[in-house]
């Protein structure tokens, strides 16, 4: 932010040159650079706009540092006083209304009239301060305003009072597809999220950020109305990014200031309208009605000098806090000035010491802790063991955007149309990523380690999740997948697992299996309609099971035996329902059931051929052919009874 070197000398008249009042920022307050002639750049902190953000905070901020006096001083204690214990001379004004349609999105509205205006260009001692931090000059009632914003950090807009239909304020939100016309000659549109200063007819400024056209002020004014408001932070950065309009005033109001420093601009605007436009000052309307109090902390200096490491004396303690503007009250209380928005507690209160006696002036020390063990991250872990095990299947890992186009959670600010959204599947952009690279590669094997974000219950929740994808030019990769979620699973220690026909609602997949670990379903594997293979896992859920303390049965002494099946079933049954079918025969000998082929031909019509392995064990014997032969040919009555399978 752009300020006038001329206008701090004025204010602090003991500074000795432009390089100490550079350095002494740079080393107590905030980082400040050096521009030609009398300008300086000063970057504020987001917390601190409400206080430093004018000529007046940066002056008190070198008075402060360097000792000096503050030749503003008791104007200033004056307006503040004004503006703590003003009193609205009539609650509605007879020469105007002013009517607050949304309270929320503006806390205090205040308007002043003022008649007999003489409209005339600004004496050059300000001319040369508003061009020194950037701004032009118009005419001495607009550089009224700009001029009490630079130096007191309230914004203010000056509306023509004779162009004001019904001469009327009315604070509202915009409605759709409104628009309006900013001094500058650029049309707006509007929409219903927007507030806006209008009349009765039309907007006749965007509120907190930039006046319009129809009430501006002309060498033929005589009459005005002065706003001193203050608005909600997010809703004028929200109306600014939407409109791709930013301003002085946009930028101060988008990072909060207080409910204070509307009364402050609006007293000192009087005083230079008075001086300068030779202004007679009419009524004043205040939208709030709440008394205005400084919080109030307590300062220990014990817990202050075991804090910071230091041996301060209460008295060189109580000067730094004085020569920032805090005012000491009984039992080491302290009042915070009206306009540190950024002071809510003791550390706060040690900072603003310890920053004026110095931060290079601390003696280096080593810190004395507690040593504890290294603890590790269960999620940390379990990704880092993700990795691993998926590149070692010889997969690589890409890293997508948590933006998308479709989702449950919109976002207020978004980068373009087709991310406004934050997603909630990786499987999207995996997708897209094998379509981009197979047109180079003769496979893709790729996955993802990332959050997806879902609405529950009004509440927006994370969760930590993994896709995989396959495509193989030529070759079927739905198999592939499944090999290789069936290895990582039972890498990472997860061996109780079964594989059902799911169902869903969208159309992203021809077919699609779920997988569960005692009825709990922690993914998703299938084919999608371009024959590419997908996969995605809640590691959450696979996280939270790794936990669970299973009891584990020793392998069994005795061999299994496989058989392999081939039926002719129905393109509608589904390939789940048939391994379930199998498992309730006999859970006691069955124990894997897979399939391991199908095939599709279009002379079959409404057919399709699967083939299933069956692997059976017994724990206390070895199966006999003639044990296997009974169990086998109760499982082909079934296929036949309950799907009207043709055994091939």
């Amino acid at each position: 932010m752009k300020f006038s070197y001329f206008l701090l000398k004025k204010l602090v008249p003991g500074l000795k040159s432009k390089t100490q009042l550079i350095d002494a920022l740079n080393l107590h307050a905030f980082e400040t650079d050096d521009c030609k002639g009398d300008v300086i750049e000063i970057s504020i902190p987001s917390n601190r706009y409400s206080d430093a953000a004018s000529h007046w905070g940066i002056a008190k901020e070198i008075a402060a540092i360097l000792n000096l006096n503050f030749n503003k001083e008791p104007l200033i204690k004056k307006i503040e006083k004004l503006a703590v214990n003003f009193k609205k001379t009539t609650k509605k004004p007879k020469n105007f209304r002013v009517f607050i349609k949304d309270k929320n999105l503006c806390p205090r509205y205040l308007a002043q009239y003022f008649e007999n205006i003489s409209v005339k260009p600004s004496p050059l001692w300000l001319q040369k301060i508003l061009k020194d931090c950037g701004l032009k000059p118009i005419n001495n009632v607009v550089d009224v305003m700009n001029y009490v914003m630079l130096e007191t950090g309230q914004p203010l807009h000056a509306f023509d009072f004779d162009k004001l239909e019904k001469s009327s304020i009315i604070v509202r939100k915009a409605k759709n597809n409104e628009s309006i016309t900013s001094i500058d000659g650029i049309n707006y549109k509007l929409s219903s999220d927007m507030l806006v200063i209008a009349d009765f007819k039309k907007p006749q400024a965007i509120a907190g950020i930039k006046g319009g056209k129809e009430a501006e002020i002309t060498k033929e004014t005589k009459r005005i109305i002065v706003e001193s408001a203050n608005f909600d932070s997010f809703s004028i950065y929200k109306t600014s990014k939407k409109l791709n309009l930013t301003t002085d005033a946009s930028i101060r109001f988008s990072h909060g200031l207080s409910l204070a420093l509307p009364a402050i601009g609006l007293f000192r605007a009087k005083e230079l309208l008075i001086d300068l436009c030779k202004a007679k000052a009419g009524e004043i309307f205040d939208s709030f009605s709440k008394p205005l109090s400084c919080r109030v902390l307590e300062f220990d200096l014990e817990k202050f000098n075991h804090f910071i490491g230091m041996n301060l004396t209460l008295k060189e303690a109580e000067n730094y806090l004085k020569r920032l503007g805090f005012k000491k009250l009984n039992n080491n209380k302290w009042e915070i000035p009206l306009l540190r928005n950024d002071v809510y507690k003791f550390e706060d209160l040690a900072e603003e010491i310890i920053r004026l006696y110095g931060y290079n002036r601390l003696k280096p020390k080593a810190p004395a802790i507690v040593i504890k063990p290294s603890e590790s991250d269960d999620f940390i872990v379990l990704k880092d063991e993700v990795r691993k095990i998926l590149v070692n299947f010889g997969l690589a890992e890409v890293y997508n955007y948590s933006f998308s186009e479709k989702g449950e959670v919109e976002l207020l600010n978004p980068v373009s149309e087709s991310k406004k959204f934050l997603r909630v599947s990786l499987l999207p952009a995996l997708l897209k990523n094998i379509e981009d690279n197979f047109r180079f590669f003769e496979e893709v094997k790729i996955f993802e380690v990332g959050k997806v974000f879902r609405k529950v219950a009004d509440e927006v929740k994370e969760k930590l999740f993994l896709g995989i994808g396959l495509g193989i030019k030529k070759k079927e990769t739905f198999f592939i997948i499944k090999g290789i979620i069936e290895e990582f699973l039972k890498k990472i220690g997860l061996v109780n697992f079964s594989v059902k026909e799911a169902v869903l609602e969208d159309n992203f997949f021809d077919n699609m299996l779920q997988v569960e670990i005692n009825d709990e379903i922690i993914g998703y594997f299938g084919r999608c309609q371009s024959g590419f293979s997908l996969a995605e896992f809640d590691l959450e859920k696979i996280l939270a099971l790794r936990k669970v303390d299973y009891s584990f049965k020793p392998f069994s002494k005795f061999p299994a035996v496989l058989r392999d099946i081939s039926v002719l079933v129905s393109l509608d049954i589904r390939v789940g329902e048939i391994i379930e079918s199998i498992y309730q025969l006999d859970s006691g000998l069955i124990k894997d059931i897979d399939l391991i082929d199908e095939y599709f031909d279009k002379r079959w019509q409404n057919l399709q051929s699967l083939t299933f392995r069956i692997v059976f064990q017994a724990e206390d014997h070895t199966l006999t052919s003639v044990e296997i032969d009974n169990k086998m040919k109760e499982i082909i009555k079934l296929l036949k009874f309950k799907f009207n399978a043709e055994i091939r």
